[in-house]
């Protein structure tokens, strides 16, 4: 084993030390092999190259191996003081600009390889070849010293609690706020990831082969030695990799897109209500709703359960009124459609209207809309307008288009309420959700609170808004996450956490009109590209992290973007009809949340009944959509995909349950009374 490789060896014992780091959420052993694979392999070729390059400059001054191996350890040395010296020099700092941060993770981490390539040098003494033994010896020293340092008896996820909590659940005396506790079998995480990292290996080395065959190739062509032509070597196989992961992606893309866009056998059926976009009224093809808007406006309120669930002797019909994706070629006819949409079912003479902004994949919250319906009595209406039918996470370019297009559609609201007398114009509210309030609030990037205080609405929602929102951070400033925020700018509240909107007094949550609701675990809020080379402000001093951030853990360039972004993979679990709170669930608080923004009147009998009706018609619907697709499927396959719905159904209620229990639950849910 060369130097550089033992010095390699050591990196990767240290990244998989800290790879077992707790972070927002728990995860599942897979997760963490993946984690321990690729973060390893990605050390290996750092510390190794770090190696090559030190020795590149100790051969400089020496040449024979006695003196080489002198001239490493001054190489290393000195590099290794001068980049620690400055790391120290650079002290983390909330807010601080992004070339101090990439400053100080170049030099903690041209450090970490001095002190690594000394550590190889001082076990291989003088022998030229590095002992295998010895180096893996130096390895596990490294390890072992680095897990113990962290000290992982006392660390924990950030949704771990001291006490049980309301939708918390228990796993081996701890309390977790998500719906599942996961946990890691070492020695499974450890040979998957020893897998993960051989073929993370593997592709490196493929990579580097390519760049020589390719380097060789051009000499063919252009003449000259093929150390001459690395450098277009490599840039040919970085655009030949890049070019199959992006056709990859594309092909995922599409896979995917498919599904989203296709109505299910339970939704095929249109809306009777005139009030409905897909209703013979309405004249639109409701073979062009796509997956998310056929569920959201197939599930409309019924005037008859209104009534029956707030205790009330009538109710209206909600309007529901959705564009989709493939209702038009472009933004402007989108927008078009919806305001048409607007106008036939008289929308803006309701007493309040709502303008939800859906995610990725064009799902409005149910519990957010339902809520409205039941405590406005039907008196309401909802749009929806929808940019993209992927996950969130494939639908990050189409945000510009998603915001256009709510634009657009806020513009022609305003003019609609304009021309209006004052006293006949609806209270106008906003929601979105994940990519969805991302979305909505950067059409008011670059004005702060004013620009929405000046579109004239009334009051405003967004949960688990996206790190990379901008108009967040303007609100945001340079206040900082060790400290409970005040109300402000304005009417805005911006808390970590749901602890701090609960414990904000009474008299200040009235004040509130504009709320940026957040899970103090859920990852949604918190990733982004610059954590994998930024220390993030929720891993500050671990005294000063706020509630829901993991205790103990240490940020890595690299790892921590890592493990944040499997976090978000876990991160909505939900179980229907079970509301927790958690990760990016938010369906506990929501109702609350609703009443009290968007000043909503009900007594509190009326919510209790409310929210069990939200719960009875979520799992309902689940289980009538998972029953009729199982119906949909050929007639080989009916019995076993029912079997799997009952199976599905009795994990979700916790008992056993069969075809006749499962029809008396979808009966009474999708009109609870």
């Amino acid at each position: 084993m060369d130097h550089a490789a033992g010095t390699g060896v050591i990196g990767a014992a240290f990244a998989v030390a800290r790879s077992y780091q707790p972070n927002l959420l728990t995860r599942a052993s897979r997760d963490q092999a993946i984690i321990t694979g690729v973060t390893s392999a990605g050390a290996y070729g750092v510390f190794s190259a770090g190696d090559s390059l030190l020795g590149a400059i100790a051969s400089r001054v020496s040449r024979t191996d006695e003196a080489s191996s002198r001239a490493r350890l001054l190489v290393a040395g000195v590099t290794g003081a001068a980049s620690a010296g400055a790391a120290l020099a650079l002290p983390w700092r909330e807010h601080e600009s992004s070339r101090r941060a990439v400053g100080r993770m170049v030099a903690q981490t041209t450090a970490a390889i001095a002190a690594a390539s000394v550590l190889t040098t001082a076990a291989n003494g003088r022998t030229p070849g590095l002992s295998r033994k010895v180096a893996f010896a130096a390895a596990a020293a490294v390890g072992v010293g680095s897990w113990l340092s962290l000290k992982p008896w006392q660390q924990r996820p950030g949704s771990a609690v001291d006490a049980p909590m309301p939708g918390s659940i228990e796993a081996k005396g701890q309390y977790f706020l998500e719906d599942r506790a996961r946990e890691v079998s070492p020695a499974q995480s450890a040979a998957i990831g020893l897998g993960v990292a051989a073929v993370t290996y593997g592709l490196a080395h493929g990579e580097s082969a390519l760049t020589g065959a390719l380097a060789k190739a051009a000499t063919v062509v252009v003449g000259g030695e093929p150390q001459d032509h690395r450098m277009l070597g490599r840039m040919t196989s970085a655009a030949l990799t890049v070019g199959t992961v992006w056709f990859a992606v594309a092909k995922v893309s599409a896979l995917l897109s498919k599904g989203g866009g296709a109505v299910e056998p339970g939704m095929l059926t249109p809306p009777q209500a005139p009030e409905i976009t897909g209703s013979a009224a309405s004249g639109i093809d409701w073979g062009k709703v796509t997956r998310e808007g056929a569920r959201w406006l197939g599930m409309t309120l019924q005037p008859e359960s209104i009534a029956s669930v707030m205790g009330v002797d009538s109710a209206k019909q909600p309007i529901r009124v959705y564009a989709s994706l493939d209702m038009a070629d472009n933004d402007e006819e989108r927008a078009r459609i919806l305001l048409s949409e607007i106008d036939r079912t008289k929308a803006l003479e309701r007493k309040a209207f709502a303008l939800f902004s859906p995610t990725g994949s064009g799902y409005v919250n149910y519990v957010a809309c339902e809520t409205f319906e039941y405590l406005m009595l039907g008196d309401c209406a909802s749009a929806a307008i929808q940019y993209s039918v992927l996950p969130s996470a494939l639908s990050l370019t189409r945000v510009p288009t998603g915001t256009a297009q709510t634009q657009m559609v806020m513009r022609g609201i305003a003019e609609r309420l304009m021309a209006m007398p004052a006293e006949r114009r609806p209270k106008v509210f906003l929601f979105g959700e994940s990519l969805g309030s991302q979305v909505s609030q950067e059409m008011f990037r670059g004005t702060g609170i004013l620009g929405l205080e000046g579109t004239g609405v009334d009051a405003a929602l967004w949960i688990g808004t996206p790190a990379a929102t901008q108009w967040r951070r303007e609100l945001w400033g340079t206040r900082t996450v060790a400290e409970a925020p005040e109300v402000g700018p304005g009417a805005a509240y911006l808390p970590r956490n749901l602890v701090d909107w609960r414990a904000l007094p009474q008299e200040q949550r009235e004040q509130v009109k504009y709320l940026l609701l957040m899970n103090g675990d859920d990852p949604i809020p918190k990733f982004g590209s610059e954590v994998a080379w930024r220390k993030p402000d929720w891993l500050g001093p671990d005294e000063k992290r706020p509630f829901g951030a993991p205790h103990g853990t240490r940020w890595l360039p690299g790892m921590t973007v890592l493990t944040t972004f499997f976090d978000m993979q876990n991160a909505l679990v939900p179980t229907p009809g079970i509301f927790s709170e958690g990760g990016h669930d938010y369906r506990d608080v929501l109702p609350q949340a609703i009443r009290e923004t968007w000043r909503l009147s009900a007594t509190d009998a009326q919510m209790t009944k409310v929210d069990t009706a939200l719960r009875q018609r979520e799992l309902a619907w689940e289980l009538y959509r998972d029953w009729t697709a199982a119906l949909a499927k050929p007639a080989d396959k009916i019995d076993e995909a029912k079997a799997k719905v009952l199976k599905t159904a009795s994990t979700y209620t916790g008992r056993t349950i069969e075809e006749a229990e499962l029809h008396r639950i979808v009966e009474e849910g999708l009109q609870p009374r």
